[in-house]
């Protein structure tokens, strides 16, 4: 992977992550849409030529159901 790729991969983990630590509730929608941004950026990159890896793609796929998972725990939480 190219040093642009592994940074635009480390872009949405990071984000991702904040999102899944984080304990304030009012907070989480903002994260979850961050990290929604850099995995949108991460597979348009990727579709352009920047393939990624297979673990890479798998791990976005998971990332994108556990957003799924805490979006709906924040509305039922309101």
């Amino acid at each position: 992977m190219e040093k642009i790729g592994a940074a635009r991969e480390n872009d949405w983990r990071r984000c991702y992550e904040e999102a899944l630590v984080e304990t304030d509730r009012a907070k989480l929608p903002r994260l979850i849409r961050q990290a929604e941004i850099a995995l949108d950026a991460r597979i348009q990159e990727m579709r352009s030529g920047e393939n990624g890896s297979r673990e890479e793609r798998d791990a976005i796929a998971e990332a994108l159901a556990g957003l799924n998972v805490l979006r709906k725990e924040v509305r039922l939480a309101s």
